[in-house]
């Protein structure tokens, strides 16, 4: 595939694997699990309870002064209904405890007799789940892991002075309980659940009509917790029983009975207590007050949140994918911000949303995107560096660093520079009965040298054009007397070619010279070319200047021009040669010459 074609796949593959994976993690347990946990920060808030619910529980004193409760004979119900003065009975009793089968028959009795006494009590039964092949519409098969075989009832004749609800809870993905099913059938029989039994109870006390809440597409319902552990109105089985309570308290309450000691083992974690378990009891007392509150809700398909999911983090990718860098954090943004507030208030209006892959997805995105951002502009920035490495003095490129404010594009600007020529004097006639080989030693020997003399003194190395050279002071960066560090350069160059010479003489006994040519004034500098390649150079008539007055020079000569003398006359001597007609100029250029020994300076 050609590179051109890979490029252009890239960002359309990033967009697929991006909502692939947006819309696969939503299934998978771990994740959800940090939804309910982020869902249940945002939602959870402790409300006042409702003090016409009432928890009469079989605690740890219950059991040390009535002995272990499977051994209580069902005549300890009926001693606890016959604590309630009917004058002050409450409006509803539930009892959130088995009575499942005859037991004994005097102890059944009594409970019987006991509870006939009452408008509205509730018994605990139970859905009986099974697994059963079941045929399809499409005429297939498949396996109903949920399919309940029966509903277990109190037995008969308490059935028949009694209301039912089946107490099962379902335990999300993390086994925290949020959701209940509102009716549960078997063979022709449906029932409602506990605390749904225990709410319509209530309401039909009260002569109003109870109101189902709006369910999913599973048949369940979420509630909402209002207290933790502990701060309903929490009574004693056992001092119940031993009339140690006044009874005129339960007047018209919503009483529930039911387990309250860890040794029961009838516990469950809650959104409301993550630090700790609640008991059954106290869960099916904060159901019963979601329902009379109206605090229910519907909870999004795993489908519809997928799909909500796979949208917005597809919205996400197009913009940080094809938009500009701030639009795409922007949106990204927005949607940080959007997603919460839009979950609140459908959370208001009955529909639980649970929006933190969504905004996992969106942090992740973002991430990547500054990351990337911030890593392909380190790549980026040390490519343009490891360039101007090749022609740029060491401590320039170190400066160039730091100031952060390098560019690599095409174009240029107008600076006002020095440059500097340099060349060898009859190097095709030197060249001459040389082999390539010993050419190659000969000229890297000596542009060695003249690269070491213009980075020593801050200068940029432009190119080398076969045996010449070109630099560039002042340019990329601003450097202070520029003018005479080029002329340093210059005497550096012819310097040191005493020693280039004293080694070629030793290896292939030759030598060699030079002539410099030195000019300022304006020049556009930068990149020079195309997207494909470009060279960071200066062009103009000052470059133009610099190179004929380096054509003109003499083996071992340095010529300046006229302005470059004006602006470093006070360091360095030179001698006036005249006005020079240069080749391609109509102008003539003041042009002098500087000492030739070195150490120059005035």
């Amino acid at each position: 595939m050609k590179p051109v074609v890979k490029h252009q796949l890239k960002k359309p593959l990033a967009v697929c694997i991006a909502v692939l994976l947006a819309g696969f993690i939503t299934f998978l347990s771990p994740f959800l699990k940090m939804q309910y946990w982020f869902a249940d920060s945002m939602f959870i808030r402790e409300q006042a309870v409702d003090n016409r619910i009432k928890i009469i529980g079989i605690d740890e004193t219950s059991l040390q002064e009535m002995g272990p409760f499977a051994d209580w004979s069902r005549q300890q119900a009926a001693d606890l209904l016959q604590f309630f003065d009917p004058e002050y009975a409450p409006a509803v009793i539930a009892f959130d405890i088995n009575y499942f089968g005859e037991r004994d028959p005097a102890g059944d009795q009594a409970l019987v007799e006991a509870v006939s006494r009452f408008d509205y009590v509730v018994m605990a039964s139970y859905l009986v789940y099974d697994k059963r092949l079941e045929q399809t519409d499409a005429d297939g098969l498949k396996m109903n892991t949920l399919y309940i075989r029966e509903i277990e009832k109190p037995f008969a004749a308490l059935r028949d002075v009694s209301r039912q609800g089946f107490t099962n809870v379902i335990q999300d993905q993390d086994n925290y309980v949020r959701r209940s099913l509102l009716t549960g059938s078997s063979e022709g029989e449906t029932e409602y659940n506990f605390a749904y039994e225990t709410y319509r109870c209530y309401m039909e006390s009260q002569g109003r009509e109870p109101v189902e809440p709006q369910l999913g597409s599973n048949g369940s319902y979420g509630f909402d917790y209002t207290a933790e552990p502990g701060m309903y109105e929490i009574y004693s089985y056992a001092d119940l029983v031993a009339g140690r309570c006044d009874p005129k308290v339960f007047k018209g309450s919503i009483v529930l009975v039911g387990a309250y000691s860890a040794a029961m083992m009838d516990q469950y974690m809650v959104p409301a207590a993550r630090s700790t378990v609640m008991n059954g009891v106290e869960v099916q007392a904060n159901h019963v007050n979601a329902l009379i509150d109206g605090r229910t809700f519907t909870e999004l398909s795993l489908w519809s949140s997928m799909l909500i999911n796979v949208l917005a983090t597809l919205a996400c990718v197009l913009l940080l994918l094809y938009g500009k860098f701030g639009v795409g954090v922007t949106g990204c943004v927005a949607v940080l911000l959007a997603a919460p507030v839009i979950s609140r208030i459908l959370y208001q209006q009955g529909i639980y949303w649970r929006c933190f892959l969504l905004l996992l997805t969106t942090i992740v995105l973002l991430a990547l995107k500054i990351l990337t951002g911030y890593a392909s502009e380190r790549i980026r920035k040390h490519q343009i560096l490891s360039v101007f490495r090749t022609y740029m003095a060491p401590q320039v490129v170190d400066e160039l660093s730091k100031q952060n404010n390098y560019r690599i594009e095409l174009g240029g600007r107008s600076r006002d520079i020095a440059v500097l020529f340099v060349d060898i004097r009859g190097f095709t006639s030197l060249s001459e009965g040389l082999s390539p080989e010993e050419v190659v030693d000969i000229l890297n020997l000596y542009l060695g040298n003249v690269t070491n003399a213009i980075f020593k003194n801050g200068g940029t190395l432009d190119k080398f054009i076969g045996d010449a050279v070109m630099a560039i002071y002042n340019a990329p960066l601003d450097v202070e007397d520029y003018c005479e560090k080029a002329v340093q350069t210059a005497y550096d160059i012819i310097e040191s070619m005493n020693r280039v010479n004293q080694e070629l003489r030793e290896s292939h006994g030759r030598e060699i010279a030079c002539g410099v040519g030195v000019h300022c004034g304006k020049a556009v500098v930068g990149n020079i070319g195309c997207q494909y390649r470009m060279d960071y150079t200066a062009i103009g008539d000052t470059v133009n200047i610099a190179e004929r007055l380096e054509s003109l020079a003499k083996g071992g000569e340095i010529l300046i021009s006229g302005e470059v003398y004006g602006r470093v006359k006070e360091r360095y001597h030179a001698e006036p040669i005249g006005e020079q007609s240069l080749k391609g100029r109509q102008d003539k250029v003041a042009v002098y010459v500087c000492a030739a020994e070195a150490g120059r300076e005035v």
